[in-house]
């Protein structure tokens, strides 16, 4: 566990948090970061797709108490239609983010060990992943307002069980686990011992290159990107000369867009040929008045969104609100507004989030540049979800 390196001091206000399914490789971690860290919790997610589940969760919990690891218990809310099982692990992420961060935590166990790695890999390279997906599961990745640790990367899920075994633990099989209906179940169940050390070794050299290209670009984007603290960026004027340039172009389209994946490489290549268009809910278009370069921005459609002011929502997948909770007010676009002074492209105002009680307007973000200063702010912050690189160890 000490392999993880430092993850905060151990206090009861700042737990390191677990991510528990009552399963067998969970609840390995659970006892393995309990006898590591004193101050522990972990977070149990009932899914509630099974309708034993949210007895299987409380059975967790009770077994997680006789360890003396406190536990709390969480219940995803009703999925979104279309491709259940990765909306239900969007909707667990979103959840376990939330415990965490309202426990105060900042770091989250996850359980993934060495043959989850190899069948994520084998799966990716079905699909013709590249570089980066060949990379595998990173042993510690940045994720919205927390770090996501995989500690068991390197360990068998049969040394897990015997772990178990010896200490008198008890855990829960889920029946989807032996379900070939899914491919990652036909993948775990006919992998070779051959295959397996293949995937080792792909995974190896993936991420000597992966390593360099990070390096390559963070010293891009020194040269080429300037932030602006509505959202948007400024690139220079060669930014778009070099074709090696499409993967940071299309990591700059996932961080303005908030989106989750960068778009498709050949579609980022004919925006950058282009040099305007838009991709991915971000546009692109030549810098205007005096300055030579682009600029990449939040296009003003697919903005419907609408959230509660809680203190903590995230908004479009790139600001968060930081205020108080107001429960007549809803986080929504700002949409067309008179742009003052000549800092922001007017093109940018319509995609910042604002709070509206109905149809007024109530406030806009703190140090927003554009508007009226006499308008009414509030605390957001940016929270584009992924940082532009670095984000990863790969070493795991």
């Amino acid at each position: 566990m000490e392999r993880l390196g430092p993850v905060g001091p151990d206090e009861a206000a700042h737990p390191l948090c677990i991510a528990v399914s009552g399963g067998g490789d969970s609840m390995a971690l659970a006892l393995l970061a309990r006898r590591w860290r004193r101050h522990v919790l972990a977070l149990v997610v009932d899914h509630a797709l099974r309708a034993e589940s949210a007895e299987e969760a409380a059975l967790t919990c009770q077994r997680l108490a006789a360890l003396d690891i406190p536990s709390r218990q969480l219940t995803l809310g009703a999925l979104k239609p279309g491709g259940m099982q990765q909306r239900a692990r969007e909707a667990r992420f979103e959840t376990l983010e939330a415990a965490c961060v309202e426990a105060g935590g900042s770091v989250l166990l996850v359980a993934h060990h060495e043959a989850d790695q190899e069948e994520t890999l084998w799966m990716r390279q079905e699909r013709g992943s590249g570089l980066r997906g060949l990379c595998g599961m990173a042993a510690r990745t940045v994720r919205g307002r927390i770090t996501l640790l995989r500690p068991l990367l390197g360990i068998r899920p049969e040394r897990l069980r015997e772990a178990l075994r010896q200490a008198g633990v008890v855990w829960c099989e889920d029946p989807s686990n032996q379900n070939r209906r899914f491919r990652r179940v036909q993948v775990r169940q006919d992998l070779t011992n051959d295959e397996r050390r293949e995937m080792h070794e792909i995974r190896r050299r993936a991420c000597v290159e992966q390593q360099d290209m990070e390096q390559r670009l963070a010293e891009s984007t020194a040269r080429h990107v300037a932030w602006q603290q509505e959202g948007w960026l400024k690139l220079a004027p060669d930014a778009l000369l070099d074709p090696l340039e499409d993967e940071l172009l299309g990591r700059l389209i996932r961080l303005v867009g908030g989106q989750d994946y960068a778009p498709d490489r050949q579609a980022v290549a004919a925006l950058r040929q282009a040099g305007m268009g838009s991709l991915g809910r971000a546009c692109l278009a030549p810098l205007r008045g005096r300055e030579a370069g682009w600029m990449l921005y939040r296009e003003a459609r697919n903005l419907e969104e609408k959230a509660p002011a809680r203190h903590g929502q995230c908004w479009d997948g790139r600001w968060r609100y930081l205020g108080p909770d107001r429960p007549d007010v809803m986080i929504a676009a700002l949409g067309p507004h008179r742009r003052e002074g000549r800092d922001v492209p007017a093109c940018v105002l319509p995609a910042l989030p604002a709070l509206w009680a109905g149809d007024e307007l109530i406030a806009v973000p703190e140090d927003m540049r554009g508007v009226c200063p006499d308008l009414p702010r509030a605390p957001f912050v940016w929270d584009g979800g992924t940082p532009l690189t670095g984000e990863r160890d790969w070493g795991g």
